[in-house]
């Protein structure tokens, strides 16, 4: 799918779409009350996907080819850190809004905080490439 996406999106609007699209499936799951639907809303979740690799083209092209090594180690290592952090995050929020106690219940908790993140992803991103591109003054 990303050979047919990319080309005709580009890789800036790719990006968007496919944080978008995971910030969707993540809200979607987090107020699913049944089984099934879970499974129905894995579709814009899966196609978030389409960010994954024009994120990576990205950032590659913006590192000179004799730092790629340092910039894939970087990714890796941010990546495990999430891998770290992100499990016990998640299982104490949904333990906090789901045990007897909690102030209400609500069993989505973690994916409606993983929405708010995908949705701060989404402005840092934009910025970043507002950034990186400003656009030029046209003096008449």
């Amino acid at each position: 799918m990303i050979r047919w996406t990319t080309p005709r999106l580009g890789e800036q609007k790719s990006i968007y779409y496919g944080l978008a699209l995971y910030a969707i499936g993540m809200l979607l799951f987090a107020f699913a009350t049944q089984g099934w639907m879970m499974f129905a809303f894995l579709i814009p979740y899966c196609l978030g996907g389409i960010c994954g690799y024009a994120l990576q083209s990205v950032i590659t092209k913006s590192v000179p080819s004799n730092e790629q090594g340092e910039l894939q180690g970087a990714l890796t290592s941010l990546m495990s850190a999430t891998a770290i952090i992100g499990p016990p995050m998640m299982t104490n929020l949904f333990y906090f809004f789901t045990h007897d106690e909690a102030p209400f219940k609500f069993s989505g908790a973690p994916f409606f905080l993983a929405f708010i993140l995908m949705a701060i992803s989404v402005v840092i991103t934009y910025y970043a490439f507002q950034k990186k591109h400003p656009k030029k003054d046209i003096i008449e």
